[in-house]
């Protein structure tokens, strides 16, 4: 009895499991009930990152920075940019006022070395024979350290080289005095008298009676 029941029930087994038996393929998300796969169920390692929704799986450590690419090409020139607009001209500044008169400097008792001092002079008169005598002086307003040596320069006569002056521009030397004749009537020519640290006389005489006249510039530079 016990035998027939055993041989019944897995008889009656084996017809079940024949009439559950599925088809491959066959079984979809509609027949699998919710939670239904679990850990169990799944192969260690068999899923991928793409089999999780975005955002389930936590981000790993971030990796180390990869080397530097190579520098590419430079890019096409671009094109000019606009005109900027022009700026406004500034105002022109006030003037500043005008300084203190400085102090009057020193006023020199001897002519510096190689500064030179220039004038005019004049000589005439009426004479009433010829040899009539007219005279003048040249001051030098500053005294020099010694006498200069003189030099006459008549109208038409050739200047020596310490005179490279003229009578429209006179000129001197260091160490010289040169008297330019510019004009002359009835006389010879100016004549030289003296001639001291502070200037010299000069004179002429009449070629015949009537007016006479000489005068030109002069020029003295300081030793």
């Amino acid at each position: 009895m016990v035998v027939s029941c055993l041989a019944l029930t897995v008889a009656l087994g084996g017809t079940s499991w024949a009439a559950v038996a599925l088809a491959p393929n066959s079984v979809g998300t509609a027949q699998l009930r919710n939670n239904a796969v679990v850990s169990a169920k799944v192969a260690d390692g068999s899923l991928l990152a793409v089999d999780f929704k975005r955002g389930a799986l936590p981000a790993g450590a971030r990796g180390a920075t990869g080397a530097r690419g190579a520098t590419g090409d430079p890019g096409a020139k671009g094109d000019p940019g606009a005109a900027g607009a022009a700026g406004l001209a500034g105002a022109a500044g006030q003037a500043g006022p005008a300084g203190a008169i400085g102090a009057a400097g020193p006023f020199p008792d001897t002519l510096p070395s190689g500064k030179t001092v220039r004038g005019a002079y004049n000589i005439g008169g009426t004479a009433a024979a010829a040899g009539a005598l007219a005279n003048t002086s040249v001051s030098f307003v500053f005294s020099l350290a010694a006498a200069p040596t003189p030099h006459i320069i008549l109208t038409g006569t050739v200047a020596p080289a310490a005179c490279p002056g003229s009578a429209a521009s006179p000129q001197a030397a260091a160490g010289h005095l040169c008297i330019y004749e510019s004009q002359r009537t009835n006389t010879s020519g100016v004549l030289l008298n003296a001639t001291t640290s502070w200037g010299a006389t000069i004179f002429i005489n009449s070629s015949a009676a009537g007016g006479m006249f000489s005068f030109g510039t002069w020029a003295v530079t300081a030793a």
